[in-house]
């Protein structure tokens, strides 16, 4: 895996107390067309973008990608995590490893994020002990804003970007995730896979 160093990709799915963390299979084309075409799911990543322009980007998740977990529960896609070693979109996170989630609008609400990004996180410290991990997130989206501290993240900067103001954290590897008694316990009444 040459994005994040030298781990073995993929890695065995990893087991939650509800959530499976796995590589992308076919069987996932579907829930990735609806996860990235969402206008709900984009609010703040600059909107969704058009499904003809999801469908042809999404063969291409279907193929190996180091660093992307399918975030699957009872059977079915919900999300995805990603930690990618980060390029150039953001010059704060250069050369640094970057969290990324993405859940299904039905997966709000029930702890699903913490506990997938908790797991995926605590495989990342595991596999490359002592480096960090970083996090960017528009400081409007507040739910992303309580999970960047729920996950550990402590602020390193705020900045103007993509036309909106950014918050920047960062993630010791050794700061281990312990999931709330609310979203260790928690149901989410409004989530049926289908």
């Amino acid at each position: 895996m040459t994005e994040l160093g030298p781990v073995a990709w993929p890695p065995a799915p990893i087991r939650t107390e509800r959530l499976v963390l796995r590589e992308p299979e076919v069987r996932d084309h579907a829930a990735f067309i609806e996860l990235l075409a969402s206008a709900e799911v984009h609010t703040y990543l600059g909107g969704p973008r058009p499904r003809d322009e999801v469908n042809r980007a999404v063969a291409e998740i279907a193929e190996r990608r180091p660093g992307l977990f399918v975030v699957e529960l009872d059977g079915a896609m919900i999300g995805q995590i990603t930690l990618t070693r980060e390029t150039g979109h953001l010059q704060q996170a250069a050369g640094r490893v970057e969290l990324g989630y993405l859940l299904l609008p039905q997966a709000w609400g029930c702890g699903y994020a913490a506990e997938a990004c908790g797991a995926a996180l605590d495989w990342f410290a595991g596999a490359l002990p002592g480096e960090p991990v970083v996090l960017a997130t528009q400081t409007a989206n507040l739910r992303s804003m309580r999970l960047a501290a729920k996950l550990g993240f402590t602020e390193v900067e705020r900045f103007e970007g993509y036309g909106a103001e950014q918050w920047f954290g960062v993630r010791s590897s050794t700061t281990p995730f312990e999931p709330s008694d609310a979203a260790r316990g928690s149901s989410c009444d409004g989530w049926s896979v289908g």
